[in-house]
Order: structure tokens, then sequence, then C-alpha cells
């Protein structure tokens, strides 16, 4: 009985070193070939419209969720002068925002609403500082939107912004006198092949696995 459970108590922990030897063997595997991050979403190109000079807001055509072309007429604005100017959509796309109000005055720039071009949509990744240097234009991707566990969607690394995240964002530095060291985050835009005839729309969340040796 003693020799049957020193067999059992030897067997387990060759099993236990046998699976820490291949996890190992994966960590590092998966280090060497690839850039992972969980910190992604699924983004589109998006151009806000707004009044080009002072006047009254005297047409707007469209609402939320309206295809639209570019160059098409979204709204009319009447000039002090009596001159009216068109107000036109800066590209192809779809209404994902629309704050216009008929008759309101309106002054140059103000934000009449916005839109996306939802049919070429790409994924930014915000990878590491400290991995960036694994990345570069060309590199196969391989894309998981939280919405669809178990679908891999391919892409292709586009380009890899010049400036970070926190500094896209506008946030703020300290000016406290304490300085904290914090890793920084570079976003990478990833082209995405196809959606598969799935329904993916901006915002969502993603993540990446970047082929590092693959061009």
């Amino acid at each position: 009985m003693r020799v049957s459970r020193i067999i059992l108590i030897n067997l387990v922990g060759f099993i236990v070193v046998l699976l820490a030897i291949a996890g190992g063997g994966w960590y590092f595997y998966n280090q060497n070939n690839y850039v992972s991050v969980s910190d992604a979403s699924v983004q589109a190109k998006q151009q806000y419209i707004a009044a080009v000079a002072a006047g009254k807001l005297t047409k707007w055509s469209v609402q939320q969720g309206t295809a639209v072309q570019a160059g098409d007429v979204l709204g009319v604005e009447q000039l002090a002068t009596g001159q009216t100017l068109n107000i036109t959509s800066p590209i192809k796309g779809q209404v994902v925002k629309s704050d216009a109000v008929v008759n309101e005055v309106v002054g140059p720039g103000t934000l009449l609403g916005a839109v996306m071009d939802i049919q070429n949509e790409y994924i930014t990744a915000n990878i590491r500082e400290t991995a960036i240097r694994n990345v570069q234009p060309g590199q196969r991707v391989d894309v998981y939107i939280d919405a669809y566990p178990g679908n891999t969607f391919p892409g292709v690394v586009h380009s890899i912004c010049s400036e970070t995240a926190a500094e896209s964002l506008g946030v703020p530095s300290d000016s406290s006198g304490t300085f904290t060291k914090e890793v920084q985050r570079m976003p990478v835009r990833i082209s995405l092949n196809t959606m598969d005839g799935k329904y993916v729309v901006p915002g969502m969340n993603a993540s990446v696995r970047i082929h590092r040796n693959n061009l």
C-alpha cells in the first residue's frame, strides 16, 4: 500500500513537472513569435459636420442612421446677406450624430453632426512601448472581437501612431512634482481583411495577436 502511494506521488509529481515544462515552452513560444494585447477596439474614420459661417440653419435633411455620399447636401444655411450656403457631407458613410435644429442661429464651426465610414472599419490596438519595437507595418494579425468568441478575423498592421495613446487623448501631465514612471501605450492601426458576414460596429472591444516574424 505504501509502495503504491509512493508511486502515485511520484507520478503526480512527474505530471506536474511535464505541465510546467509545457507551459513554460508555450509561454516562450508565444513571447518569441507574437505580440498579444487585449487593449483594442473597432474604429472607423469619422468626420464632423460644422456650420461654415454665421447665419440661420434653414434646412437639415438627415438624421442619425442616414446613409450619405461625399458631397451630399445635408442642410442649408442662410447668411445675413440673404445668400445661402449648402452644408455637405465630407465623406461617404452613415450619419452617427445629428444635433442640428432647423431655424437655429449658428456660428462658424458650430457642430451639427458627424458622419462615419462604417464600411471601412479597422482595429486600434494600444501596444506597450516595451513591445512596439517588434511591430511593423505588413505583419499578419489575428483579431478577436469580444462579441464573437471563437471567431478569428484576419488583419494586417497598417501603421503605428507617432504619439502615445495618453498624448492623443490629451491626458494632462502630473504637475505635483511627484514623478511616477508608467509604461506608455502606442496606438497601432490594423486593417481588417474581412468581417466574414458578422455585424461589427465601431466601439466593439477586441484583442489582437500580431505575428512578429511574418511580413
